[in-house]
């Protein structure tokens, strides 16, 4: 006896069973425009789900139809790729009921390497044409790739970016003498909605001299390797939203006064990165101390070295330490615990008097069952601070 037919299921559940199967732990990372505490992102970021939107895509005309959206969010716009800008513009039409809508405004992030915006004539270049096309898009990737020519000759042009929310971007000297959309000025005069910034690379000095910038809505700042020059820049723009500072990585923690200087009212929390830089350098301190109105602080306890401060920080409220290991010492040793409790130790009611809670992010698990932990948290917890585990 034949079998029953299965019931067709609604499109609407079919869209959200591709969602859900197009969704990796790097997902939220390539697209957040909020601060979330220890989000490692990669400007480079690859996201694992292209390869699952690729294989929906292939299983048969609807699921082509229904699918193809998904493959468009994020995009990487190269030189010259007339099928990426036919599929924006027109999309697909089989004749038989199954046609694709342009996929323009299913774009939501766009990577942009600088060897694809080389400027060798006074024509408009064909990847600024494909990134107007798209009116949703909410984050710009701008890497400098290895294969990068150098070949940036003219002026060019940055199209109005209204919905942008996030821009990563590296800096590009030689590219940046064009201006538009290989100047970070000019890209964000272009985009006043912006709230997440992410920057690196070592600028020259005279690009000290350039536009002026006025993000009313950034509120997260992420520094990845940048130079003096660069935070000399960043401290004459004006942010009055700015509250969330990440230090991804430090060359010397001198070139940061300029941003304790402007911006030390409003700044709010402070991450350090996954970098033995600040194990090596005392940056907690620098922080502290530039810093004197923070209310949250979060870092890489095993890669950052114990606070050392005299200024009480009357704000401070919340504490949180990722155990991320680094390779000096084995979880249970000696050494290990002598240098977690020099961390807990310093967390004293006399420096940090507001201080209600610390947030352990990572797997602690080995950690929190030893009754040296109890120990090294005894004093915080008899002061009525909480000891959070964060999943």
């Amino acid at each position: 006896m034949a079998s029953a037919a299965l019931p067709a299921l609604p499109i609407e559940l079919w869209l959200q069973i591709f969602r859900w199967a197009t969704l990796t732990p790097s997902t939220p990372a390539l697209y957040a425009t909020e601060y979330r505490p220890f989000e490692i992102t990669d400007i480079r970021g690859y996201d694992e789900a292209r390869s699952m939107k690729r294989t929906l895509v292939l299983v048969c005309k609807h699921w082509r139809m229904w699918a193809t959206p998904l493959l468009y969010e994020d995009i990487l716009i190269p030189r010259a790729h007339l099928p990426l800008n036919r599929m924006l513009r027109e999309g697909e039409d089989h004749h038989d009921g199954t046609a694709i809508p342009p996929c323009a405004r299913a774009v939501r992030r766009v990577q942009l390497p600088y060897s694809s915006t080389v400027i060798t004539s006074p024509k408009p270049i064909e990847p600024l044409e494909v990134l107007a096309l798209c009116p949703s898009v909410e984050v710009l990737v701008r890497t400098a790739d290895a294969l990068s020519p150098i070949a940036y000759e003219f002026d060019t042009v940055c199209p109005p970016l209204p919905s942008l929310k996030r821009v990563d971007w590296w800096h590009h000297n030689e590219a940046a003498r064009t201006g538009g959309i290989n100047s970070l000025p000019h890209v964000l005069g272009e985009a006043p909605n912006l709230e997440y910034l992410s920057v690196g690379g070592e600028i020259w000095p005279n690009f000290l001299v350039g536009p002026s910038v006025h993000l009313p809505h950034l509120a997260t700042l992420r520094l990845r390797r940048v130079n003096a020059f660069f935070v000399l820049q960043l401290s004459r723009w004006k942010l009055p939203a700015l509250t969330h500072v990440i230090f991804e990585h430090i060359q010397s923690a001198d070139i940061y006064w300029p941003l304790w200087t402007e911006f030390d009212a409003q700044v709010r929390t402070v991450e350090l990165g996954l970098s033995l830089r600040f194990y090596v350098r005392d940056f907690l301190a620098v922080v502290l101390g530039g810093f004197t109105h923070l209310e949250e602080l979060n870092y890489y306890i095993h890669f950052t070295h114990a606070p050392r401060t005299d200024r009480p920080q009357e704000a401070l409220h919340t504490i949180g330490l990722h155990s991320s290991a680094n390779s000096f010492y084995r979880t249970g040793s000696p050494e290990f615990w002598s240098h977690l409790g020099q961390h807990f130790e310093a967390f004293t009611e006399t420096i940090f008097p507001a201080l209600q809670r610390v947030k352990l992010y990572g797997d602690w698990s080995d950690v929190t069952e030893d009754k040296e932990f109890e120990q090294l948290v005894k004093p915080l917890r008899d002061r009525g601070c909480k000891i959070e585990t964060v999943a």
